[in-house]
């Protein structure tokens, strides 16, 4: 539990630094630094299942990891990586690339932390009601500061639901926002 928290708590801080880049520095460098850091990430990862010791590496592995990440470690840092360079690969409006990133970043990480701590109704494998209901309000409130309610909720919903998706959802949430903010705004 205290892992698992620790991680939702280290991907807000980089889904937040991923935010202020795209907004201080616009969309090609945040492409840019995404996929360098993706990149070298892969390397990193792919250089400690080959058995390299890199103190740092294996430390933040030991705190953050999951045990289902053994076959590639770091695998949840690795996707979360990718899916904010694709999502600035494929869309080119900052406002939807910055509103996919925060149901990707707090309604994510929200859904996990009060599904794992209050979750008792289960919708599907790990997710519970009570987890996607806090992923889609905690998603939805800094939605408003950019977007009308109708679009904060919808999206919000429509991204949180994508966890139920069967591919990562490092990948899905954010994808699905995007698509739904480009449609309806």
């Amino acid at each position: 539990m205290k892992t698992e928290i620790r991680r939702q708590i280290f991907h807000s801080i980089a889904g937040t630094i991923a935010i202020a880049i795209v907004l201080y520095f616009g969309r090609i460098n945040a492409m840019i630094l995404a996929g360098i850091v993706f990149l070298a990430g892969l390397i990193i990862s792919l250089l400690v299942l080959r058995g390299f010791k890199i103190p740092v590496i294996e430390h933040t592995l030991k705190y953050f990891g999951r045990e289902s990440e053994s076959a590639l470690p770091g695998k949840g840092a690795l996707m979360f990586a990718l899916g904010i360079f694709l999502i600035l690969i494929l869309f080119q409006r900052t406002e939807i690339i910055v509103g996919a990133f925060m149901v990707a970043t707090y309604g994510d990480a929200a859904s996990a932390i009060v599904g794992k701590t209050i979750g008792k109704t289960k919708i599907w494998e790990n997710y519970t009601l009570e987890g996607t209901i806090g992923g889609i309000v905690v998603a939805t409130i800094p939605l408003l500061f950019l977007f009308p309610i109708h679009v904060s909720v919808i999206t919000a919903t429509l991204g949180m639901l994508a966890e139920l998706l069967p591919i990562d959802d490092n990948i899905g949430i954010p994808h699905i926002a995007a698509a739904v903010l480009t449609v309806l705004f």
